[in-house]
């Protein structure tokens, strides 16, 4: 059994997630590659229920899914991911919020590779 580090497996499953759609379509490239900056600038309770109210939940799931494989095991789906921002302590808040950015940007790395149109879609 080899050991990975928490990066090596949000890469992992965003991989896995990303490579699953084949070629994502337009919305959620453009979204995979502004939400990080999302969850920085408004934070991530604020950043998931604005994804959830524009119908973005292929992109909310697949982020919970990564979280998940990433070392939060209550996040399970876009909804379990709301809950959690809702009602986390303070520090358990906050060190989601960071995993949810490195989480958002190995998304965006794979969409940027896997549709090499989407790097300039969201500029």
């Amino acid at each position: 059994m080899s050991v990975h580090t928490r990066s090596q497996q949000l890469a992992q499953e965003a991989y896995v997630r990303v490579a699953a759609r084949g070629q994502p379509k337009g919305d959620y490239t453009g979204f995979a590659k502004k939400f990080p900056a999302l969850i920085h600038t408004c934070g991530l309770a604020q950043a998931v229920a604005f994804a959830l109210a524009k119908k973005e939940h292929d992109y909310i799931n697949d982020l919970a899914n990564v979280l998940k494989a990433g070392g939060h095991p209550r996040v399970a789906s876009a909804e379990t991911l709301k809950e959690q921002t809702i009602n986390e302590e303070v520090s358990a808040y906050l060190r989601l919020s960071r995993d949810a950015i490195d989480a958002a940007t190995w998304l965006k790395r794979y969409v940027e590779a896997v549709a090499p149109d989407a790097a300039q879609e969201g500029d």
